[in-house]
């Protein structure tokens, strides 16, 4: 009993790491989507927000059904990374730049899903199809981004 109550706050934790990076990716995109230029662009960084919004939403649902407690912010690394981030992105000009610092912190999303995938064998059918279902977003999202700058330089 104890070890499966182990693997379950161990699980809890992992996923709100996920939920954390995720808030925090939603805010740079949200931060970067202010400094969007060109009007189709913006559009496709407001359909990625609304994808992490889902993620946000999937993974808050799966902790408080297992009995965990979703942290509904990016922590205080997080707040710290956020704010350099914003400091960061200050300087970015146009829209190629907006886009370099988005593929950043999607390829950043991308290695944290894998690596709690690769980590996690023996999760819910449901979750499992979810978490799937992020990692494919992030790649849409990824290769989305990436023809935008090949197609732009």
């Amino acid at each position: 009993m104890d070890a499966k109550m182990d693997l379950r706050a161990d699980l809890i934790q992992e996923l709100n790491q996920l939920l954390k990076g995720t808030h925090m990716g939603a805010f740079v995109f949200e931060d970067l989507r202010e400094k969007v230029v060109d009007e189709k662009l913006r559009l496709e960084f407001h359909r990625y927000l609304e994808l992490l919004k889902n993620h946000e939403d999937m993974l808050t649902k799966h902790i408080t059904m297992i009995g965990g407690e979703p942290v509904d912010t990016s922590g205080f690394m997080g707040t710290i990374t956020d704010m350099m981030s914003m400091i960061k992105n200050m300087v970015v000009v146009g829209d190629i730049q907006v886009v370099e610092e988005a593929v950043k912190a999607i390829e950043m999303g991308l290695k944290a899903i894998r690596d709690f995938d690769d980590r996690h064998f023996t999760l819910s059918e449901t979750m499992r199809k979810e978490i799937d279902i992020m990692k494919d977003d992030y790649q849409m999202i990824y290769h989305s981004l990436h023809k935008y700058m090949i197609a732009n330089r």
